[in-house]
C-alpha cells in the first residue's frame, strides 16, 4: 500500500487492483489510521473504472477532513446497480427476454447508458379519468377509491390475473400533484379500477379529466425502450433503433441510495471537510411500497441519492450524479457550508438538488442554510416522481443557488420556502441569481414556475435569471411565480419569455418588489394578480412586457394594494389598454427595440426608449453555467422535449350501475324541493346489483319537466349511443331526449314512454309494460352524418325491436351538448333507471 504524507495531508490511492478496491475500504483505513492521528487529513486518489455497491457509502462523525478524488484524466463511476448477464433469447414481436433470479425485483434499467420505460399505457401523455368516487375503509384508517374509466383505454388488462392486476402502477396527474399506487381490482367491461391508501385531499382530489397512465404489465410493452419484469424473474425488454442484444450493457438497481454522511446535529457533532472531486455516482432505484406514495407538492418526502445530515462544509465538485430512483442530493437536516458545484445531476426519478427540510426545528443546530449550489446542470428529472422540483429550498435561509442550467422536467425549475400564508418561515436571505431555466413542465402538470417561492422570504432575491418555454397542462405555467404568502423579495434583471401563462403571478402576498425584469410572449396572458387583501401586495415597476397574444393583465386589479407604473408595454405595434391595472402617467407604450425579440435576441439595438422608464439593461447571456467553455458547449448540446400540448380530454362517455351511490358523473338534477326528486336508493328490484336511480314525481312541481336529470356529453362527430334499464310505474310519464347548446335549442333523439306506450315525435314505436324492466338504446350519428337516429328496445318474453331511419326533432341538430332524463307526470309517478351507458365510437 502506498501512503505518503505530504503537508500534513496523507495520501491513500483506490483502485480496482487494490490493495485498496473501494471507497468503502478507504474509509475504513483512514478509521484506523485516527484512532492514532485522529486529526490527520486524507486525500484519497481514486483511480478509472466502476466500482460496484450494494449498500450505500455511509459516513459518519470522525469521517470528515478527507477528499475523495478521481485520478486526473479519469472519471471513476461508483455504482449501486448490476449488470444483467444473463442470456437474452428473441421472442414475438422483437420482444427479448431474459430470466433473472426471482428475488431481483426492480423498477428501473439502464440500457446502454439510457433509462428504459417500464411497460406503460398509453405510451405518449395520458389516459383520463372519467370519475373517482372514495369510501373509507379500514375504520376510516384508510380509504378506497374506485375510478371510473373509459374501458376502450383500459383493454390491455383484460385477461390478467387477480394478482396480475395486483402488480399494475397507476400514476395519476392532479393539479401539482402526482399520486402513485397499485391497483387492488380493475374491471375492464365496466371501466373500473380501484386503488386504496390515505383519503383524498380536499384540495387536489382526483377527478374527472384528471390524467393516468398504467404501468408494468406484459400487454403495455408495445414501444421500443419499454421493459417488463414478471413475478418469478422473466425480463422482457423491446430493443431500441439500432440496440444490439448482443452487446448492449443492461443495469438494474441495487442500492435505493448511494453515499449517506450521517453527523449527529441534535447534539452538536458534525462531519466536517468531507469532499468528492471528479468522481461520478449513479444507478440507484427506488420500489414502491404496497402503500403507494401519495401525492405530495414538490414530491417532498422522496429523499435522495446522496442524503447528507449534520455536516459542515460537504462539497461535491466535477462530480456527477445520475441514474436515480429518488432526488440527486439532499443537504437535509443540520447542514451548513455545503457545496454543489460544477456537477451533472441527470436523469433523476424524483428532481435533483433538496436544501433544507420542511419542518422547522426548534434546536437551531439542525437547521441548514448557507448552502451554495452553483455552476450545475440539473437535467431530465421526474421519471417516477413528476412533481418532483429541480431546486427545492425548504424551511431554510442564506443559500446561494447561482449560474445553473436547469431544464426538461414535468414541474417547477427552483422552489424556495414552504409556509403556507405568513407564519414563521426560515427561507430569508436566499440568492437565487443567473440561472438558465427552461422547458418546464412538458404539458403534464398544472401551478407551476420557472422560480416558485412560498411564504415569508425576507431579503430573498431572484436576479439575473433566464426563464423560457414554460408549458403547464390546465393552468399556470408561469415565469416568475410568487405564491401563498410571499413576502419580502426582490425580483429584478430577469429575463422571461414563451410562457403558457403569464410572466410574472403573485398569488397573494407582501412587500415584494419586480422591478427592470423583461417579460415576453406570454401565450394566455402577461401578469397575473389572484388575491387582494389589505396591504400592499407588491410593486411593479420599471419592467419591460412584450406580447402579440390579447390579453395583458389577468386577474384582479385597479386597489391599492399594489403599486404600479413606470412600465413599457408593446403589443407588436397593436392596441394596448392599460387602464385595467396600470394608470400611472409614467409608463409607456412603445416599442423597446430589442435586436430580434422573435428569435430570443433581447438585447437593445437601441436603449434611448427604455431608459425613458429608468430601466438598467442586462446581460441575459450570463444566466447557466459559466467557466470553461467545454462546460458550457456541454449545457448548450443537451437535447430539449418538444414542448406540446397533451391532447384534449375526449368526450364524456360513461358505464354507471349506480352500486356507489352517487349520480352520473357530470350530471345535474332540477327538482322542486320536498317534492319528489331524484336519487339512488337501494331496491331489491334493481335491474343489476342492489341500487337504483329513482325518479318521484308528484304534483305541484314548479315545471311540469321537474323532475330533471341531465347531462352535458359534448360530443360533436362520431357515433354516440346511450343504453339504459328502465321501468315505468303506474301513471309515468317519461322523456329521453338530446340537444345541442345553441339558443334556442335543436333537438334530436327524443323518447317518450306515456300510456302503455313508447312513441318517437312522429309515431308511435311499441306497446311497453308497467313494473318490468325494459332495454333501451338510442344511436346516432353526429357532425356531418348527423340525419337519421334508431332506438332498440328489449321488452322481457319478446324479441328486440329496432327502429332504424327516425327523423330528428330538428333537421338542423348534429351536436350532443345535452342529454335528459325528464319526469312529465302531472301526479304521483315513480320511474326507475339502471345500467345507464353512454359510449361514442369515431
Amino acid at each position: 500500500m502506498m501512503a505518503t504524507v505530504v503537508s500534513a495531508e496523507t495520501t491513500l490511492q483506490v483502485s480496482k487492483d487494490g490493495p485498496l478496491r473501494t471507497l468503502a475500504e478507504a474509509r475504513d483505513e483512514i478509521r484506523k489510521r485516527r484512532m492514532e492521528t485522529p486529526k490527520e487529513a486524507f486525500r484519497v486518489l481514486v483511480g478509472d473504472g466502476r466500482y460496484e455497491i450494494t449498500e450505500p457509502l455511509a459516513f459518519e462523525l470522525g469521517d470528515g477532513n478527507v477528499v475523495y478524488e478521481a485520478v486526473a484524466g479519469t472519471t471513476p463511476v461508483i455504482s449501486g446497480g448490476r449488470r444483467i448477464t444473463s442470456h437474452w433469447t428473441e421472442g414475438e414481436g422483437g420482444i427479448w427476454t431474459t430470466q433473472l433470479p426471482p428475488d431481483w425485483l426492480f423498477e428501473q434499467l439502464w440500457v446502454n447508458g439510457q433509462r428504459a420505460v417500464r411497460a406503460r399505457e398509453p405510451d405518449h401523455f395520458f389516459h383520463y379519468l372519467v370519475a373517482c368516487r372514495e369510501q373509507p375503509i379500514d375504520g376510516g384508517k384508510r380509504a378506497q377509491q374506485t375510478l371510473s374509466v373509459r374501458p376502450e383505454d383500459i383493454v390491455g388488462l383484460e385477461g390478467l390475473t387477480p394478482e396480475e392486476i395486483r402488480q399494475v402502477q397507476i400514476l395519476a396527474f392532479h393539479k401539482w400533484d402526482t399520486t402513485r399506487r397499485f391497483l387492488d381490482s380493475a374491471n375492464v367491461e365496466n371501466g373500473q379500477l380501484v386503488t386504496s391508501g390515505r383519503k383524498m385531499k380536499s384540495w387536489n382530489p382526483l377527478t374527472r379529466n384528471t390524467g393516468y397512465i398504467l404501468e408494468n404489465y406484459l400487454k403495455a410493452l408495445d414501444e421500443p425502450g419499454e421493459f417488463f419484469l414478471a413475478s418469478g424473474g422473466q425480463l422482457s425488454y423491446r430493443p431500441r433503433s439500432g440496440e444490439s442484444m448482443d452487446d448492449a450493457e443492461f443495469i438494474v438497481p441495487v442500492c435505493e441510495k448511494l453515499v449517506v454522511i450521517r453527523g449527529d446535529s441534535s447534539h452538536d457533532k458534525f462531519v466536517e471537510d468531507l469532499e468528492f472531486r471528479g468522481i461520478a455516482f449513479r444507478h440507484c432505484g427506488m420500489l414502491t411500497p404496497r402503500s403507494g406514495f401519495e401525492p405530495s407538492q414538490a414530491a417532498s418526502p422522496i429523499e435522495a441519492a446522496m442524503q447528507i445530515d449534520g455536516t459542515k462544509g460537504v462539497v461535491l465538485d466535477h462530480c456527477e450524479i445520475g441514474h436515480t430512483g429518488g432526488y440527486g442530493i439532499w443537504f437535509r437536516k443540520g447542514c451548513t457550508e455545503g457545496v454543489l458545484k460544477h456537477s451533472f445531476v441527470h436523469d433523476l426519478g424524483a428532481g435533483g438538488v433538496r436544501v433544507g427540510e420542511t419542518r422547522i426545528a426548534t434546536n437551531e443546530s439542525e437547521r441548514t442554510h448557507d448552502i451554495v449550489v452553483d455552476n450545475n446542470i440539473v437535467y431530465d428529472a421526474g421519471h417516477l416522481f413528476p412533481c418532483a422540483v429541480g431546486v427545492w429550498i425548504g424551511n431554510s435561509a442564506d443559500n446561494h443557488v447561482t449560474h445553473n442550467e436547469i431544464a426538461n422536467m414535468y414541474y417547477t425549475g427552483i422552489s424556495v420556502g414552504w409556509r403556507w400564508g405568513y407564519d414563521q418561515s426560515l427561507a430569508k436571505g436566499n440568492r437565487i441569481e443567473h440561472n438558465h431555466i427552461h422547458h418546464l413542465g412538458k404539458g403534464w402538470l398544472s401551478d407551476m414556475g420557472g422560480i416558485y417561492t412560498l411564504g415569508p422570504s425576507e431579503g430573498t432575491v431572484l436576479r439575473g435569471n433566464r426563464i423560457h418555454d414554460i408549458e403547464s397542462w390546465g393552468y399556470g405555467g408561469w415565469g416568475l411565480y410568487n405564491d401563498e404568502g410571499s413576502t419580502g423579495i426582490l425580483l429584478e434583471n430577469n429575463l422571461v419569455y414563451r410562457t403558457k401563462s403569464g410572466g410574472y403571478h403573485q398569488h397573494y402576498g407582501r412587500e415584494n418588489v419586480i422591478r427592470n425584469n423583461i417579460f415576453a410572449f406570454g401565450r394566455e396572458y402577461q401578469v397575473r394578480r389572484s388575491r387582494v387583501e389589505k396591504h400592499l401586495s407588491f410593486t411593479y415597476q420599471q419592467n419591460i412586457i412584450l406580447w402579440d397574444s390579447e390579453k395583458l393583465f389577468h386577474g384582479n386589479w385597479g386597489d391599492d394594494g399594489v403599486e404600479i407604473g413606470g412600465n413599457l408595454y408593446w403589443r407588436m405595434g397593436k392596441p394596448v389598454d392599460l387602464s385595467e391595472a396600470d394608470t400611472s402617467e409614467n409608463s409607456l407604450i412603445a416599442d423597446p427595440l430589442f435586436v430580434d425579440p422573435a428569435k430570443d435576441d433581447f438585447r437593445f439595438a437601441d436603449t434611448s426608449i427604455a431608459k425613458k422608464i429608468g430601466f438598467q439593461p442586462f446581460d441575459a447571456s450570463q444566466a447557466g453555467v459559466d467557466g470553461d467553455e467545454a462546460w458550457k458547449e456541454r449545457a448548450r448540446s443537451l437535447s430539449m422535449p418538444t414542448m406540446q400540448q397533451a391532447p384534449a380530454p375526449p368526450p364524456l362517455t360513461f358505464r354507471e350501475d349506480f352500486e356507489f351511490g352517487d349520480l352520473p358523473v357530470g350530471s345535474s338534477v332540477s327538482a322542486t324541493p320536498d317534492l319528489g326528486g331524484i336519487q339512488v336508493i337501494d331496491s331489491p328490484l334493481a335491474n343489476s346489483g342492489n341500487k337504483v336511480l329513482q325518479f318521484t314525481d308528484t304534483p305541484g312541481q314548479k315545471h311540469r319537466y321537474y323532475p330533471m336529470l341531465s347531462i352535458q356529453p359534448k360530443h360533436s362527430d362520431g357515433t354516440t349511443s346511450c343504453k339504459f334499464a328502465i321501468r315505468l310505474g303506474n301513471n309515468a310519464v317519461f322523456q329521453h331526449e338530446w340537444r345541442d347548446s345553441s339558443h334556442p335549442y335543436q333537438s334530436g333523439p327524443s323518447l317518450w314512454f306515456e300510456n302503455g306506450q313508447l312513441r318517437s315525435p312522429n309515431r308511435v314505436l311499441t306497446t311497453l309494460p308497467v313494473d318490468e324492466w325494459i332495454l333501451v338504446e338510442v344511436t346516432a350519428k353526429l357532425g356531418t352524418d348527423a340525419g337519421e337516429w334508431s332506438v332498440s328496445v328489449s321488452i322481457p318474453h319478446q324479441q328486440t325491436q329496432t327502429f332504424d331511419g327516425l327523423p330528428l326533432v330538428s333537421d338542423k341538430w348534429n351536436r350532443l351538448d345535452w342529454l335528459g332524463f325528464v319526469s312529465q307526470a302531472d301526479g304521483d309517478a315513480v320511474v326507475l333507471l339502471d345500467d345507464l351507458q353512454l359510449t361514442r365510437t369515431e
